[in-house]
């Protein structure tokens, strides 16, 4: 699979068509409302998790509720977010979607093992989408 990461500093991944549906760390992405803005120029649903102030699973889950819009009955466990997120009635409407994780090195210093669990639901579930007409990726800014 080709990657061209190095496009995301310039908020331009939509134009090569090779951005894939996966989990991958960015450093030096573009500012995200530069990546918002391009993104959505090019028929990509966009979405901002914001983990600042996020120390633990508990956190996570709440952080995901507000900034996914997660139903009212989301159980705030791993389970429950890997539904919501592989239920296609839940999600934008379908196109391909961008998922951008912000300020989760705070959460990653207090609890590594629930932020290894986020991320590996995170990655299974653009893993799930990858094939499909609608992919996610989801980029973690470092």
């Amino acid at each position: 699979m080709i990657r061209r990461w190095h496009e995301v500093r310039n908020a331009t991944p939509w134009t090569s068509g090779l951005l894939p549906g996966d989990l991958a760390d960015v450093p030096y992405a573009a500012p995200g409302e530069r990546l918002r803005a391009s993104a959505e120029a090019h028929g990509w649903a966009y979405a901002r998790l914001d983990l600042a102030g996020v120390t633990d699973k508990a956190g996570f889950m709440d952080a995901c509720a507000r900034d996914l819009r997660l139903p009212g009955y989301f159980g705030r466990n791993w389970d429950a977010l890997w539904d919501c997120l592989t239920d296609p009635g839940l999600l934008p409407e379908p196109g391909r979607r961008l998922l951008v994780v912000h300020g989760w090195h705070r959460f990653a210093e207090h609890d590594p093992d629930a932020w290894a669990a986020a991320r590996n639901v995170l990655r299974e579930t653009a893993e799930h989408w990858r094939d499909t007409a609608t992919p996610l990726v989801v980029l973690v800014r470092t």
